[in-house]
Protein backbone atom coordinates (compact mmCIF):
# COMPACT_ATOMS: atom_id res chain seq x y z
CA UNK A 1 0.00 0.00 0.00
CA UNK A 2 0.84 3.35 -1.00
CA UNK A 3 0.11 6.54 1.33
CA UNK A 4 -0.56 9.70 -1.11
CA UNK A 5 1.07 12.77 -1.69
CA UNK A 6 0.22 15.86 -0.55
CA UNK A 7 1.00 19.31 -1.75
CA UNK A 8 2.58 22.40 0.17
CA UNK A 9 4.42 25.55 -1.46
CA UNK A 10 7.96 27.05 -0.28
CA UNK A 11 8.49 30.27 0.38
CA UNK A 12 8.04 31.71 -3.08
CA UNK A 13 4.60 29.87 -3.68
CA UNK A 14 5.89 27.01 -5.81
CA UNK A 15 4.41 23.83 -5.21
CA UNK A 16 6.38 20.60 -3.59
CA UNK A 17 4.99 17.35 -3.49
CA UNK A 18 5.44 15.43 -0.44
CA UNK A 19 4.18 12.44 1.56
CA UNK A 20 4.70 10.08 4.44
CA UNK A 21 4.94 6.29 5.39
CA UNK A 22 4.93 4.33 8.20
CA UNK A 23 5.00 4.62 11.96
CA UNK A 24 7.87 6.37 14.91
CA UNK A 25 10.37 9.10 15.18
CA UNK A 26 10.44 11.13 11.96
CA UNK A 27 13.20 10.49 9.13
CA UNK A 28 13.44 12.98 6.39
CA UNK A 29 14.93 11.88 3.11
CA UNK A 30 15.57 14.77 0.89
CA UNK A 31 15.97 13.59 -2.61
CA UNK A 32 18.83 13.08 -4.26
CA UNK A 33 19.32 13.77 -8.22
CA UNK A 34 16.45 13.89 -9.53
CA UNK A 35 13.01 12.24 -8.22
CA UNK A 36 9.36 11.60 -8.93
CA UNK A 37 7.07 10.32 -6.19
CA UNK A 38 4.99 8.09 -7.76
CA UNK A 39 7.10 5.87 -9.77
CA UNK A 40 10.22 5.83 -7.85
CA UNK A 41 8.64 2.52 -5.49
CA UNK A 42 7.82 1.02 -9.06
CA UNK A 43 10.86 1.98 -11.20
CA UNK A 44 13.75 1.65 -9.02
CA UNK A 45 13.64 -1.47 -6.35
CA UNK A 46 13.56 0.69 -3.55
CA UNK A 47 10.11 -0.40 -2.25
CA UNK A 48 11.69 -3.28 0.21
CA UNK A 49 14.30 -1.19 1.65
CA UNK A 50 11.49 1.43 2.51
CA UNK A 51 8.95 -0.80 3.57
CA UNK A 52 11.57 -2.39 6.23
CA UNK A 53 12.15 0.98 7.83
CA UNK A 54 8.46 2.35 7.57
CA UNK A 55 7.66 -0.35 10.12
CA UNK A 56 9.70 1.50 12.94
CA UNK A 57 10.01 5.31 11.73
CA UNK A 58 7.94 7.80 9.52
CA UNK A 59 9.72 8.56 6.62
CA UNK A 60 8.76 11.99 4.85
CA UNK A 61 9.78 12.06 0.73
CA UNK A 62 9.34 14.64 -1.42
CA UNK A 63 10.37 15.90 -5.11
CA UNK A 64 12.41 18.88 -5.48
CA UNK A 65 11.30 21.63 -7.53
CA UNK A 66 12.11 21.15 -11.15
CA UNK A 67 11.12 17.58 -11.18
CA UNK A 68 8.82 15.03 -10.24
CA UNK A 69 4.69 16.21 -9.29
CA UNK A 70 6.61 19.29 -7.40
CA UNK A 71 6.78 22.74 -9.62
CA UNK A 72 8.66 21.79 -13.04
CA UNK A 73 9.87 25.58 -13.72
CA UNK A 74 12.85 26.27 -11.59
CA UNK A 75 15.64 29.12 -11.44
CA UNK A 76 16.60 28.97 -8.42
CA UNK A 77 19.82 26.05 -8.31
CA UNK A 78 21.58 27.36 -4.99
CA UNK A 79 21.96 25.37 -1.99
CA UNK A 80 20.03 27.89 -0.12
CA UNK A 81 16.86 27.38 -2.10
CA UNK A 82 17.43 23.55 -1.38
CA UNK A 83 17.29 24.31 2.26
CA UNK A 84 14.64 26.07 2.21
CA UNK A 85 12.40 23.55 0.96
CA UNK A 86 13.82 21.22 3.70
CA UNK A 87 12.30 23.58 6.47
CA UNK A 88 9.15 24.24 4.62
CA UNK A 89 8.79 20.64 4.43
CA UNK A 90 9.59 19.29 7.68
CA UNK A 91 7.47 22.80 9.18
CA UNK A 92 4.56 20.74 7.08
CA UNK A 93 5.23 17.44 8.63
CA UNK A 94 5.83 18.09 12.15
CA UNK A 95 6.21 20.62 15.22
CA UNK A 96 8.98 18.29 16.56
CA UNK A 97 12.55 17.27 15.88
CA UNK A 98 13.66 15.02 12.81
CA UNK A 99 16.25 12.64 11.98
CA UNK A 100 17.84 13.35 8.62
CA UNK A 101 18.66 10.92 6.21
CA UNK A 102 21.08 12.22 3.00
CA UNK A 103 22.27 9.86 0.42
CA UNK A 104 24.06 10.76 -2.73
CA UNK A 105 23.37 14.43 -4.27
CA UNK A 106 21.49 15.27 -0.76
CA UNK A 107 24.06 14.36 0.89
CA UNK A 108 25.35 18.42 1.08
CA UNK A 109 21.21 20.06 1.51
CA UNK A 110 21.13 17.04 4.79
CA UNK A 111 24.51 18.66 6.13
CA UNK A 112 23.47 21.79 5.97
CA UNK A 113 20.27 21.27 7.62
CA UNK A 114 21.85 19.74 10.37
CA UNK A 115 24.25 22.45 10.19
CA UNK A 116 21.70 25.54 10.30
CA UNK A 117 18.75 23.52 12.84
CA UNK A 118 20.94 21.60 15.93
CA UNK A 119 17.62 21.98 17.96
CA UNK A 120 15.41 20.09 15.26
CA UNK A 121 17.77 17.60 13.99
CA UNK A 122 17.94 14.22 15.91
CA UNK A 123 20.26 11.75 14.08
CA UNK A 124 22.03 12.84 10.24
CA UNK A 125 22.55 9.80 8.17
CA UNK A 126 24.81 10.23 5.11
CA UNK A 127 25.35 6.77 2.83
CA UNK A 128 27.27 7.26 -0.23
CA UNK A 129 27.36 11.31 -0.14
CA UNK A 130 29.98 13.96 0.01
CA UNK A 131 30.71 17.40 1.05
CA UNK A 132 32.07 19.56 -1.70
CA UNK A 133 31.33 18.43 -4.95
CA UNK A 134 34.58 20.12 -6.82
CA UNK A 135 35.17 16.17 -6.10
CA UNK A 136 33.69 14.11 -7.11
CA UNK A 137 35.24 14.26 -10.50
CA UNK A 138 37.68 16.44 -12.40
CA UNK A 139 36.28 19.38 -13.84
CA UNK A 140 36.27 18.37 -17.78
CA UNK A 141 34.25 14.70 -16.71
CA UNK A 142 31.98 16.88 -14.99
CA UNK A 143 31.19 19.51 -17.91
CA UNK A 144 31.30 16.73 -20.00
CA UNK A 145 28.64 14.51 -17.87
CA UNK A 146 26.54 17.85 -17.61
CA UNK A 147 26.65 18.22 -21.56
CA UNK A 148 25.80 14.57 -22.08
CA UNK A 149 22.76 14.97 -19.99
CA UNK A 150 21.84 18.16 -21.41
CA UNK A 151 22.57 16.96 -25.21
CA UNK A 152 21.15 12.93 -25.36
CA UNK A 153 19.04 12.66 -22.30
CA UNK A 154 18.34 8.69 -22.94
CA UNK A 155 22.17 8.49 -23.80
CA UNK A 156 22.93 10.45 -20.25
CA UNK A 157 20.71 8.36 -18.52
CA UNK A 158 21.86 5.66 -18.98
CA UNK A 159 25.50 6.42 -18.92
CA UNK A 160 25.10 7.37 -15.15
CA UNK A 161 22.76 4.05 -14.54
CA UNK A 162 25.64 2.23 -14.97
CA UNK A 163 27.92 4.39 -12.74
CA UNK A 164 25.29 3.99 -9.51
CA UNK A 165 24.46 0.56 -10.67
CA UNK A 166 27.54 -1.06 -12.26
CA UNK A 167 28.13 -4.49 -13.83
CA UNK A 168 24.44 -5.51 -13.19
CA UNK A 169 23.11 -8.65 -15.04
CA UNK A 170 19.36 -7.31 -14.96
CA UNK A 171 18.63 -5.37 -18.32
CA UNK A 172 15.13 -4.65 -17.46
CA UNK A 173 16.55 -2.85 -14.33
CA UNK A 174 18.64 -1.16 -15.95
CA UNK A 175 16.18 0.00 -18.63
CA UNK A 176 13.51 1.27 -15.72
CA UNK A 177 16.39 2.90 -13.81
CA UNK A 178 17.25 5.08 -17.15
CA UNK A 179 13.03 5.81 -17.86
CA UNK A 180 13.41 6.85 -14.36
CA UNK A 181 15.48 9.24 -14.78
CA UNK A 182 13.92 10.81 -17.97
CA UNK A 183 10.55 10.95 -16.62
CA UNK A 184 11.59 12.50 -13.38
CA UNK A 185 12.81 15.52 -15.07
CA UNK A 186 13.60 16.98 -18.58
CA UNK A 187 16.85 17.01 -20.29
CA UNK A 188 17.94 20.71 -19.30
CA UNK A 189 16.21 20.08 -16.00
CA UNK A 190 18.04 17.53 -15.24
CA UNK A 191 21.72 18.91 -16.09
CA UNK A 192 21.17 21.41 -14.61
CA UNK A 193 20.26 19.89 -11.27
CA UNK A 194 23.35 17.70 -11.77
CA UNK A 195 25.45 20.62 -12.44
CA UNK A 196 24.31 22.40 -9.31
CA UNK A 197 25.52 19.12 -7.29
CA UNK A 198 28.68 19.86 -8.35
CA UNK A 199 28.64 22.93 -6.87
CA UNK A 200 27.69 22.60 -3.59
CA UNK A 201 30.17 22.81 -1.01
CA UNK A 202 29.33 22.31 2.72
CA UNK A 203 32.77 21.37 4.29
CA UNK A 204 32.51 24.51 6.64
CA UNK A 205 29.41 22.99 7.52
CA UNK A 206 30.65 19.38 8.77
CA UNK A 207 32.26 21.17 11.99
CA UNK A 208 28.61 22.54 12.99
CA UNK A 209 26.87 19.67 12.78
CA UNK A 210 26.12 18.89 16.79
CA UNK A 211 23.41 15.81 16.06
CA UNK A 212 24.37 12.24 16.52
CA UNK A 213 25.80 11.31 12.83
CA UNK A 214 26.33 8.27 11.49
CA UNK A 215 28.43 8.08 7.60
CA UNK A 216 28.08 4.87 5.67
CA UNK A 217 29.89 4.50 2.79
CA UNK A 218 30.32 1.33 0.48
CA UNK A 219 33.91 1.04 -0.61
CA UNK A 220 33.42 0.06 -4.49
CA UNK A 221 31.17 2.95 -4.80
CA UNK A 222 32.23 4.68 -8.56
CA UNK A 223 29.61 7.64 -7.90
CA UNK A 224 31.17 8.72 -4.61
CA UNK A 225 34.75 7.25 -3.85
CA UNK A 226 34.60 5.70 -0.58
CA UNK A 227 37.01 8.44 0.98
CA UNK A 228 34.70 10.52 1.15
CA UNK A 229 33.02 8.71 4.46
CA UNK A 230 36.39 8.93 6.43
CA UNK A 231 36.67 12.50 5.18
CA UNK A 232 33.32 14.01 6.82
CA UNK A 233 32.94 11.51 9.56
CA UNK A 234 36.39 12.87 10.73
CA UNK A 235 35.15 16.90 10.39
CA UNK A 236 31.67 15.94 12.22
CA UNK A 237 32.47 16.00 15.89
CA UNK A 238 32.11 12.12 17.56
CA UNK A 239 30.17 10.91 13.98
CA UNK A 240 30.41 7.53 13.63
CA UNK A 241 31.65 5.45 10.57
CA UNK A 242 30.77 2.39 8.74
CA UNK A 243 32.33 1.12 5.51
CA UNK A 244 30.46 -1.56 3.86
CA UNK A 245 31.62 -3.82 0.83
CA UNK A 246 30.21 -3.37 -2.53
CA UNK A 247 30.00 -0.73 -5.55
CA UNK A 248 26.27 -0.05 -5.64
CA UNK A 249 25.26 3.30 -4.92
CA UNK A 250 21.62 3.51 -3.58
CA UNK A 251 21.32 1.81 -0.62
CA UNK A 252 18.24 0.12 -1.29
CA UNK A 253 19.92 -2.23 -3.26
CA UNK A 254 22.25 -4.72 -3.37
CA UNK A 255 22.93 -6.07 0.10
CA UNK A 256 20.00 -3.34 2.05
CA UNK A 257 19.40 -5.08 4.88
CA UNK A 258 22.42 -4.35 7.19
CA UNK A 259 22.01 -0.80 6.24
CA UNK A 260 18.72 -0.96 7.04
CA UNK A 261 19.41 -2.14 10.48
CA UNK A 262 22.11 0.24 10.91
CA UNK A 263 20.10 3.28 10.34
CA UNK A 264 16.48 1.72 12.40
CA UNK A 265 19.49 1.20 15.51
CA UNK A 266 20.90 4.53 14.92
CA UNK A 267 17.91 6.46 14.41
CA UNK A 268 15.85 5.86 18.55
CA UNK A 269 13.53 7.41 20.26
CA UNK A 270 14.55 9.67 22.56
CA UNK A 271 12.55 8.47 25.58
CA UNK A 272 13.55 4.67 25.14
CA UNK A 273 9.39 4.19 25.37
CA UNK A 274 9.05 3.01 22.08
CA UNK A 275 7.14 5.79 21.06
CA UNK A 276 8.75 9.08 19.86
CA UNK A 277 9.11 12.10 22.13
CA UNK A 278 6.68 14.48 19.61
CA UNK A 279 4.32 12.84 17.37
CA UNK A 280 4.28 13.68 13.66
CA UNK A 281 0.93 15.03 12.38
CA UNK A 282 -0.96 12.04 11.03
CA UNK A 283 -0.02 10.49 7.39
CA UNK A 284 -2.61 10.41 4.35
CA UNK A 285 -4.33 7.26 4.02
CA UNK A 286 -3.04 4.84 1.34
CA UNK A 287 -4.18 5.64 -1.99
CA UNK A 288 -3.22 2.53 -4.34
CA UNK A 289 -2.10 -1.30 -3.89
CA UNK A 290 1.48 -1.94 -4.33
CA UNK A 291 3.25 -1.84 -7.96
CA UNK A 292 5.55 -4.43 -8.84
CA UNK A 293 8.98 -3.18 -7.82
CA UNK A 294 12.65 -3.71 -9.40
CA UNK A 295 15.39 -6.02 -8.35
CA UNK A 296 18.46 -5.77 -9.58
CA UNK A 297 19.50 -8.95 -10.01
CA UNK A 298 21.88 -9.13 -7.16
CA UNK A 299 20.10 -8.32 -3.98
CA UNK A 300 18.87 -11.95 -3.64
CA UNK A 301 21.90 -13.73 -4.06
CA UNK A 302 24.06 -15.72 -2.01
CA UNK A 303 24.93 -14.30 1.25
CA UNK A 304 27.56 -15.10 3.76
CA UNK A 305 25.92 -16.61 6.99
CA UNK A 306 26.96 -13.45 8.61
CA UNK A 307 27.43 -9.81 7.94
CA UNK A 308 30.28 -8.15 9.71
CA UNK A 309 30.57 -4.16 9.70
CA UNK A 310 33.27 -1.92 11.12
CA UNK A 311 31.79 0.98 13.25
CA UNK A 312 34.05 3.57 14.09
CA UNK A 313 32.49 5.42 17.03
CA UNK A 314 34.71 8.48 17.75
CA UNK A 315 37.72 9.46 17.21
CA UNK A 316 39.98 9.03 20.41
CA UNK A 317 43.47 7.41 19.96
CA UNK A 318 43.81 4.10 21.27
CA UNK A 319 44.83 2.98 24.62
CA UNK A 320 47.79 0.58 25.17
CA UNK A 321 46.15 -0.79 28.47
CA UNK A 322 42.83 -0.48 30.00
CA UNK A 323 40.58 -2.70 32.39
CA UNK A 324 37.53 -4.39 31.50
CA UNK A 325 35.04 -5.78 33.83
CA UNK A 326 31.58 -7.60 34.34
CA UNK A 327 28.92 -6.97 36.89
CA UNK A 328 27.39 -10.28 37.36
CA UNK A 329 24.01 -9.49 38.73
CA UNK A 330 20.46 -10.31 38.72
CA UNK A 331 17.03 -10.34 40.45
CA UNK A 332 14.94 -13.64 40.79
CA UNK A 333 15.18 -15.42 37.41
CA UNK A 334 11.23 -15.42 37.81
CA UNK A 335 11.19 -11.50 38.05
CA UNK A 336 10.86 -11.15 34.53
CA UNK A 337 6.97 -11.74 33.08
CA UNK A 338 5.36 -11.26 29.59
CA UNK A 339 4.45 -7.89 28.74
CA UNK A 340 1.07 -7.10 26.68
CA UNK A 341 3.44 -7.55 23.61
CA UNK A 342 4.28 -11.22 24.67
CA UNK A 343 7.97 -9.95 25.11
CA UNK A 344 9.58 -10.78 28.73
CA UNK A 345 9.60 -7.48 30.76
CA UNK A 346 11.29 -6.68 34.01
CA UNK A 347 7.85 -5.44 36.28
CA UNK A 348 8.42 -1.60 37.28
CA UNK A 349 8.45 -2.71 40.99
CA UNK A 350 11.68 -3.74 40.24
CA UNK A 351 13.30 -0.84 38.70
CA UNK A 352 14.26 1.18 41.89
CA UNK A 353 16.07 -1.79 42.88
CA UNK A 354 17.74 -2.41 39.97
CA UNK A 355 18.64 1.12 39.63
CA UNK A 356 20.50 0.90 42.79
CA UNK A 357 22.30 -2.30 41.95
CA UNK A 358 23.62 -0.90 38.65
CA UNK A 359 24.80 2.59 40.68
CA UNK A 360 26.24 0.34 43.11
CA UNK A 361 28.12 -1.80 40.64
CA UNK A 362 29.28 1.21 37.88
CA UNK A 363 30.61 3.54 41.31
CA UNK A 364 32.67 0.34 42.71
CA UNK A 365 34.27 -0.69 38.75
CA UNK A 366 34.88 3.29 38.45
CA UNK A 367 36.47 2.86 41.91
CA UNK A 368 39.20 0.52 40.71
CA UNK A 369 39.49 2.13 37.29
CA UNK A 370 37.12 0.10 34.97
CA UNK A 371 37.04 1.41 31.77
CA UNK A 372 34.28 -0.65 30.23
CA UNK A 373 31.63 -2.45 32.32
CA UNK A 374 29.46 -5.18 30.79
CA UNK A 375 26.17 -6.48 32.46
CA UNK A 376 24.83 -9.87 31.93
CA UNK A 377 21.76 -10.29 29.40
CA UNK A 378 17.94 -9.39 30.79
CA UNK A 379 19.47 -7.77 33.88
CA UNK A 380 18.85 -3.89 32.67
CA UNK A 381 15.34 -3.54 31.20
CA UNK A 382 15.60 -0.43 28.75
CA UNK A 383 12.18 0.19 27.89
CA UNK A 384 11.63 2.00 31.07
CA UNK A 385 13.21 5.57 30.85
CA UNK A 386 14.67 5.64 34.10
CA UNK A 387 17.37 3.61 33.21
CA UNK A 388 18.13 4.22 30.27
CA UNK A 389 18.55 8.13 31.73
CA UNK A 390 20.40 6.28 34.61
CA UNK A 391 23.18 4.77 32.10
CA UNK A 392 23.64 7.74 30.13
CA UNK A 393 24.08 9.64 33.66
CA UNK A 394 26.86 7.37 35.07
CA UNK A 395 28.84 6.93 31.92
CA UNK A 396 29.42 10.73 32.00
CA UNK A 397 30.04 10.77 35.34
CA UNK A 398 32.44 7.84 35.81
CA UNK A 399 34.26 8.32 31.78
CA UNK A 400 33.00 4.58 31.57
CA UNK A 401 31.69 2.58 28.45
CA UNK A 402 28.57 0.55 30.14
CA UNK A 403 27.35 -2.40 27.92
CA UNK A 404 23.63 -3.24 29.13
CA UNK A 405 23.29 -7.03 28.26
CA UNK A 406 20.64 -7.48 25.77
CA UNK A 407 17.20 -7.16 26.65
CA UNK A 408 13.56 -7.05 24.92
CA UNK A 409 12.96 -3.87 23.09
CA UNK A 410 9.01 -3.17 22.94
CA UNK A 411 10.16 -1.07 19.70
CA UNK A 412 11.86 -3.29 17.69
CA UNK A 413 10.27 -6.52 19.47
CA UNK A 414 13.66 -7.80 19.22
CA UNK A 415 16.68 -8.69 21.84
CA UNK A 416 19.10 -5.86 22.11
CA UNK A 417 22.17 -4.79 23.36
CA UNK A 418 23.40 -0.93 23.66
CA UNK A 419 26.49 0.48 24.25
CA UNK A 420 27.12 3.28 26.49
CA UNK A 421 29.54 6.12 26.88
CA UNK A 422 30.43 9.29 27.91
CA UNK A 423 29.09 11.07 24.89
CA UNK A 424 26.00 8.93 24.95
CA UNK A 425 24.69 5.65 22.87
CA UNK A 426 27.54 4.52 20.90
CA UNK A 427 26.16 1.50 18.79
CA UNK A 428 23.63 -1.16 19.56
CA UNK A 429 24.21 -5.08 18.38
CA UNK A 430 20.43 -7.23 17.95
CA UNK A 431 20.48 -11.12 18.73
CA UNK A 432 19.74 -13.35 16.09
CA UNK A 433 19.35 -16.92 18.47
CA UNK A 434 16.46 -17.26 20.71
CA UNK A 435 17.32 -18.65 23.58
CA UNK A 436 15.12 -20.78 26.03
CA UNK A 437 14.71 -18.62 29.10
CA UNK A 438 13.70 -20.51 32.42
CA UNK A 439 10.82 -18.33 34.21
CA UNK A 440 8.67 -19.28 36.86
CA UNK A 441 9.87 -22.32 36.82
CA UNK A 442 8.54 -23.10 33.11
CA UNK A 443 11.16 -23.08 30.26
CA UNK A 444 10.09 -21.05 27.03
CA UNK A 445 11.61 -19.28 23.92
CA UNK A 446 12.53 -15.72 24.03
CA UNK A 447 9.50 -14.39 21.25
CA UNK A 448 11.70 -11.87 19.50
CA UNK A 449 11.92 -10.99 16.27
CA UNK A 450 15.32 -12.32 14.49
CA UNK A 451 16.60 -10.11 11.41
CA UNK A 452 16.45 -11.71 8.06
CA UNK A 453 20.47 -10.93 7.47
CA UNK A 454 22.41 -11.56 10.62
CA UNK A 455 24.87 -8.39 11.10
CA UNK A 456 27.17 -7.64 13.62
CA UNK A 457 29.15 -4.86 14.95
CA UNK A 458 32.82 -4.39 15.27
CA UNK A 459 33.41 -1.02 17.25
CA UNK A 460 36.35 0.79 16.72
CA UNK A 461 36.92 2.36 20.05
CA UNK A 462 39.42 3.95 22.02
CA UNK A 463 39.44 0.46 23.62
CA UNK A 464 40.41 -1.67 20.58
CA UNK A 465 38.15 -3.61 18.36
CA UNK A 466 35.21 -4.87 20.07
CA UNK A 467 32.27 -7.06 19.52
CA UNK A 468 29.21 -8.23 21.46
CA UNK A 469 27.43 -11.64 20.63
CA UNK A 470 24.61 -11.92 22.92
CA UNK A 471 24.17 -15.31 24.42
CA UNK A 472 23.37 -18.31 22.03
CA UNK A 473 24.33 -16.24 19.05
CA UNK A 474 28.65 -16.69 20.58
CA UNK A 475 27.33 -20.49 19.99
CA UNK A 476 27.46 -20.58 16.59
CA UNK A 477 30.39 -21.40 14.80
CA UNK A 478 29.92 -19.61 11.56
CA UNK A 479 29.80 -16.64 13.60
CA UNK A 480 33.42 -17.30 15.58
CA UNK A 481 34.97 -18.31 12.22
CA UNK A 482 33.73 -14.47 10.67
CA UNK A 483 34.83 -12.71 13.96
CA UNK A 484 37.99 -14.97 13.62
CA UNK A 485 38.64 -13.23 9.82
CA UNK A 486 37.62 -9.62 10.75
CA UNK A 487 39.72 -7.04 9.26
CA UNK A 488 41.11 -5.46 11.22
CA UNK A 489 40.68 -8.24 13.72
CA UNK A 490 39.08 -8.32 17.27
CA UNK A 491 40.40 -7.92 20.64
CA UNK A 492 37.67 -8.17 22.91
CA UNK A 493 34.89 -9.89 22.74
CA UNK A 494 31.36 -9.59 24.66
CA UNK A 495 29.25 -12.01 26.07
CA UNK A 496 26.02 -11.00 27.68
CA UNK A 497 23.68 -14.15 28.54
CA UNK A 498 20.94 -15.25 30.82
CA UNK A 499 21.13 -18.77 30.77
CA UNK A 500 22.27 -21.65 32.82
CA UNK A 501 26.28 -22.80 31.53
CA UNK A 502 26.09 -25.68 29.60
CA UNK A 503 28.86 -28.09 27.73
CA UNK A 504 27.99 -26.22 25.00
CA UNK A 505 29.11 -22.65 25.96
CA UNK A 506 32.19 -23.93 27.76
CA UNK A 507 33.40 -25.46 24.67
CA UNK A 508 32.88 -22.33 22.30
CA UNK A 509 34.82 -19.89 25.09
CA UNK A 510 37.70 -22.60 24.92
CA UNK A 511 38.04 -23.03 21.46
CA UNK A 512 37.56 -18.83 21.02
CA UNK A 513 40.40 -18.39 23.13
CA UNK A 514 43.14 -19.12 21.10
CA UNK A 515 41.25 -19.11 17.70
CA UNK A 516 39.58 -15.35 18.07
CA UNK A 517 43.30 -14.47 20.18
CA UNK A 518 41.21 -12.14 21.66
CA UNK A 519 40.13 -11.32 25.24
CA UNK A 520 36.42 -12.75 25.67
CA UNK A 521 33.89 -11.62 28.65
CA UNK A 522 31.12 -14.46 29.39
CA UNK A 523 28.72 -11.79 32.20
CA UNK A 524 26.00 -14.28 32.67
CA UNK A 525 22.72 -13.90 35.22
CA UNK A 526 23.44 -14.11 38.60
CA UNK A 527 21.03 -17.26 39.59
CA UNK A 528 22.91 -19.02 36.94
CA UNK A 529 26.50 -17.53 37.23
CA UNK A 530 29.91 -19.05 36.19
CA UNK A 531 30.50 -15.77 34.26
CA UNK A 532 34.43 -15.84 33.33
CA UNK A 533 36.87 -13.32 31.94
CA UNK A 534 38.38 -15.57 29.43
CA UNK A 535 42.35 -13.95 28.03
CA UNK A 536 43.98 -15.13 24.83
CA UNK A 537 46.96 -16.69 26.74
CA UNK A 538 47.18 -20.49 27.11
CA UNK A 539 48.85 -19.71 30.67
CA UNK A 540 46.16 -17.72 31.71
CA UNK A 541 43.65 -19.32 33.94
CA UNK A 542 39.83 -17.45 33.79
CA UNK A 543 38.62 -15.52 36.65
CA UNK A 544 35.10 -17.33 37.25
CA UNK A 545 32.26 -16.05 39.64
CA UNK A 546 29.97 -18.67 41.03
CA UNK A 547 26.00 -19.12 40.47
CA UNK A 548 24.23 -16.45 42.74
CA UNK A 549 26.61 -14.22 43.48
CA UNK A 550 26.62 -10.63 42.73
CA UNK A 551 30.40 -9.50 42.20
CA UNK A 552 32.61 -7.57 40.27
CA UNK A 553 35.31 -9.17 38.51
CA UNK A 554 38.17 -7.26 36.07
CA UNK A 555 41.15 -7.60 33.81
CA UNK A 556 43.68 -5.14 32.44
CA UNK A 557 44.13 -5.83 28.87
CA UNK A 558 47.29 -5.12 27.09
CA UNK A 559 46.16 -3.97 23.72
CA UNK A 560 49.55 -3.45 22.00
CA UNK A 561 50.75 -6.47 23.39
CA UNK A 562 47.99 -8.42 22.58
CA UNK A 563 47.76 -7.54 19.44
CA UNK A 564 51.91 -8.62 19.14
CA UNK A 565 51.29 -11.58 20.39
CA UNK A 566 48.42 -12.41 18.39
CA UNK A 567 50.63 -11.46 14.85
CA UNK A 568 53.28 -13.63 16.06
CA UNK A 569 50.48 -16.65 17.03
CA UNK A 570 49.28 -15.93 13.17
CA UNK A 571 52.82 -16.00 11.98
CA UNK A 572 53.96 -19.01 13.34
CA UNK A 573 50.43 -21.26 12.65
CA UNK A 574 50.92 -20.63 8.81
CA UNK A 575 54.13 -21.24 9.06
CA UNK A 576 52.88 -24.76 10.46
CA UNK A 577 50.70 -24.96 7.62
CA UNK A 578 51.54 -27.26 4.95
CA UNK A 579 49.88 -26.58 1.29
CA UNK A 580 48.47 -29.90 -0.39
CA UNK A 581 50.40 -30.58 -4.01
CA UNK A 582 47.37 -32.78 -5.00
CA UNK A 583 45.97 -31.80 -8.24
Amino acid sequence: MEPSIRFCRNRDGERIAYMTWGQGPVLVVPPGWVSHLELQWHYIGMRDFVERLAESLTLVFYDKRGCGLSERDRTDFSLAGELADVEVVVDEVTDGPVSVFGDSLAGPVSIAYAAAHPDRTEHLVLFGAYHKGELLAPAQVRRSLVELVRASWGLGSRALASLFVPGTADPTFMHDLARFQREAASPEMAARLLEAGYSYDVTADLGRVKAPTLVIHRRGDRAMVSRFGPEMASAIDRARLVMLEGDIHFPWLGDWEPIAQLIEDFVRPATGTGEPARRPRPAAAPASERGAGADDGRSRSMRRPYELVHYRVGDAQERSHFRVGLAQIGEAAHSFVPAQSGLYRLPSALVDPVRDKVTRFVEQAAGTGVDLLLFPEMSIDLNHPALEALLLDLTAKNDMVLVAGGYHDERSRSNVCRVFGPEGELWQQRKHIPAFLRVDGQTVQEPIVTPKQPLFVVAGTHLGHVSVAICRDFLDLELRVDLRNSEPPVDLVLNPAFTPVTADFEAAHFEARRALFATTLFCNHAMFGNSRIFSPYKDTPAITVPPREERLAFVDVPLLSLRAERSAWDAQARARFIQSTRS
